[in-house]
């Protein structure tokens, strides 16, 4: 999948959308052949609900299975949900409520979660076919009256699992400028030992990447150091994004003068959840600037 993963849209819950509602139409173009049938969306009281979608005219509607969504958690108009679609059957959404305050999940809830599979609902699950239709997106009778409301693109806030959207940002194609001009695929550094560096030189990317070996010292200190310049910043702090198969983990980059850059706060919990172990080797991909965030690929030892 060459689009960048995670990805968050969000809908407004209005009179018109509350037995179903349409996918924005950016996110079925660029997302759509990866979307599975059915869904399972998951909210922060990791409850599942199977939802199946339809497509009408090139658009992509969550059908069945959503209004039993909306009626456990009594979401009326001015609603507000967040999808988060990382490339699974599995949606994490958060849900808020007018006020702008994330719902009480444990309060909203009013019973049992609809468990029900793909074979009790009648349909197996099966790939998203290709959204290409004869009538554009957006253009057809069932166009939703929330149109005059942006769907941007949008990253939660940094305290991921929290799911506190104090500090939404928005994911823009411009370059911030603290990020480091890299030629994409080039390894930003020469590991000391021999074993990164047959990793490293076999390891393919079109991203700019670095290597590094886990010794015993950088698993028993708080810290990750002599991690590679990968932005152009040399002092203060970023947090950073650590990506690894399905999960995420934030960590504090200490920004230095010198030619290498320190992991602090959040690194021994990534280190530990990661199952990260001496004698591996980590490749470490910069995906993208904009969050920032950096794919993790674990050699074993």
């Amino acid at each position: 999948m060459s689009a960048t993963l995670p990805i968050h849209f969000f809908k407004i819950i209005l009179e018109t959308n509350a037995e179903r509602i349409k996918v924005p139409c950016n996110f079925t173009r660029k997302y759509g052949s990866f979307l599975p049938n059915p869904v399972f969306l998951r909210p922060p009281d990791s409850k599942e609900w199977v939802v199946y979608w339809t497509e009408e005219n090139g658009e992509v509607w969550l059908d069945k299975g959503w209004k039993e969504f909306t009626e456990n958690y009594s979401l009326s108009y001015g609603y507000f949900v967040m999808f988060k679609f990382k490339g699974t059957f599995q949606i994490d959404v958060t849900i808020l409520d007018p006020s702008a305050v994330e719902l009480d999940y444990s309060s909203s809830c009013k019973g049992s979660v609809n468990t029900m599979n793909a074979t009790q609902m009648g349909q197996e699950a099966r790939p998203m076919p290709s959204m290409v239709s004869s009538q554009p997106c957006g253009k057809t009778q069932n166009v939703e009256r929330d149109a005059n409301v942006q769907q941007q693109q949008v990253y939660a806030d940094k305290g991921g699992p929290s799911h506190q959207w104090t500090n939404v940002q928005k994911i823009t194609k411009q370059q911030p400028n603290w990020v480091r001009s890299t030629q994409s695929g080039k390894c930003l550094n020469k590991p000391r030992s021999l074993k990164a560096q047959k990793i490293s030189k076999k390891f393919k990317s079109k991203y700019p990447y670095f290597t590094l070996l886990i010794v015993q010292a950088k698993l028993e200190e708080n810290a990750m150091k002599h991690v590679p310049k990968f932005l152009n910043c040399m002092s203060g702090q970023k947090d950073v994004m650590l990506q690894m198969e399905n999960r995420e983990w934030w960590v504090k980059l200490i920004c230095c003068r010198e030619k290498y850059d320190v992991f602090s706060s959040g690194w021994p919990k990534f280190a530990k959840e990661s199952n990260m172990e001496v004698g591996d080797v980590c490749v470490f991909e910069f995906i993208d600037p904009a969050i920032p965030l950096l794919r993790v690929h674990v050699f074993k030892s």
